[in-house]
């Protein structure tokens, strides 16, 4: 992709974000409801080892993310992985890697606004079903939809707010819970017998992504060379240690009983204070919506994105007058995920979501080597990251390992979305 490609993809947006806002959003992407649903099925797949799946998780996705940064730092247009497969190996796979991308996200964010209803509808029951939840879900979208067209800086902003906001009750989990944690607690059995490494390593993974998709403000970040790489660092570095805090001290609380769980930090927490089991049950609500304001913020500029390169309707590539935002793509999105918040689960959608983003993982780290071997830098001097190969292969061979994991029912259906979006992508360009 020629430099006058990508300013004419991104002409218009402002180069406002600056580390403070992305990390921001990059942790709000990363602490979603997941981290106070999944204790409980990590324990229930691989018992006492559950910290170490965390660790394994983090250093698979470490090495994709490395990649990326690298891959961002040279192709920093709006997009995200879309702009730097396409860069590398040309439209038809940045289109592929772009709508996996964006599919991805949006299951996620569907399933967690789900969670978010049913975090609510375990205190409030007249959240729990019917139009009071439908009605409630669709209010929340229509706020994001509003915020995120005032202005990509407004955005930005309140999502590193909503990130410090939700941090506040898993820090209290770990702070209260850390006195109360019983060291015979820590071994867990296995609720099924045997370890299901598969199923813990694709709800390990579903913890660590979100990343990627703030990639797609690349083309409005300040200094992308920079800001870019040393955002997704220490992100994914304090995410981490969090992830494997929070599950010792759940285990410690909770013993054989976190497997079977379904609020496993608010039921932990409820040993110690059936207040704080309430304000974990808040905690929880407003962590996934505040996951949901920081998708908010980057998925909506994936069909700006398709559109301003022909690829989807052209109106979805137009920035509000006043605004400079892509108002129809934001509008378009919020609509979406609103629809599959209403009518999915959590569960269901997180494992999917995984197995899709496996796939542009995948495609990014062989892009990254791609564009390192043409030499392509369109913002100035990019990330040259050490020892490149070998962290572009231990991120794609782990990441085909995982999708090995995935049952015929799954990859059934994700074969036949490939198909479908090739389809759309062949009627598309031949218009």
């Amino acid at each position: 992709m020629p430099p006058t490609t990508l300013a004419a993809r991104d002409a218009g947006l402002v180069r406002s974000i600056t580390i403070i806002p992305l990390i921001g959003a990059m942790i709000g992407i990363l602490i979603g409801g997941g981290i106070f649903a999944i204790p409980a099925d990590m324990a229930k797949a691989v018992g006492s080892a559950a910290p170490l799946a965390y660790l394994a998780a983090a250093a698979a996705v470490g090495t994709i993310m490395l990649c990326f940064a690298e891959a961002a730092s040279r192709v920093p247009g709006s997009g995200g992985p879309y702009s730097f497969v396409e860069a590398a190996f040309g439209p038809y796979w940045g289109w592929i890697a772009g709508a996996l991308t964006w599919v991805s996200a949006v299951l996620a964010a569907g399933g967690i606004a789900a969670a978010a209803a049913d975090a609510l509808g375990s205190v409030f029951p007249f959240m729990a079903s019917g139009p009071v939840r439908a009605l409630a879900l669709m209010g929340w979208f229509a706020l994001l939809a509003m915020v995120n067209i005032a202005g990509t800086d407004i955005a930005a902003r309140i999502a590193a707010l909503s990130t410090a906001v939700k941090a506040i009750p898993l820090l209290i989990f770990v702070g209260v819970g850390l006195w109360f944690v019983d060291p015979a607690r820590l071994t867990l059995p296995l609720a099924a017998g045997h370890a299901d490494i598969g199923r813990a390593a694709i709800l390990g993974v579903f913890l660590f992504t979100g990343m990627e998709s703030t990639l797609a403000v690349a083309g409005e970040v300040r200094d992308p060379a920079r800001t870019i790489p040393r955002a997704i660092i220490i992100s994914l570095v304090a995410y981490a240690a969090l992830c494997i805090t929070v599950q010792l001290v759940a285990q410690g609380l909770a013993g054989a009983g976190l497997a079977t769980s379904k609020a496993p930090l608010a039921d932990a927490m409820g040993a110690v204070s059936p207040a704080l089991k309430l304000l974990l049950v808040g905690g929880a609500t407003v962590s996934m919506l505040g996951w949901n304001a920081s998708d908010a913020l980057a998925s909506p500029r994936l069909l700006f994105a398709f559109a301003r390169d022909g690829l989807l309707p052209a109106p979805l590539g137009r920035l509000h007058p006043r605004r400079h935002t892509p108002h129809i793509a934001i509008i378009t999105y919020t609509a979406i995920t609103a629809a599959l918040a209403i009518s999915g689960s959590f569960t269901a959608l997180a494992i999917i979501s995984t197995l899709i983003v496996v796939i542009v993982y995948i495609m990014g780290c062989a892009a990254t080597l791609k564009l390192r071997a043409d030499g392509v830098a369109l913002a100035g001097a990019p990330l040259r990251l050490p020892a490149l190969r070998v962290v572009a292969a231990i991120g794609i061979v782990t990441m085909v390992w995982l999708a090995c994991q995935s049952t015929l029912a799954e990859a059934g259906g994700i074969a036949l979305f490939l198909g479908l979006i090739s389809l759309m992508y062949a009627m598309r360009r031949r218009h």
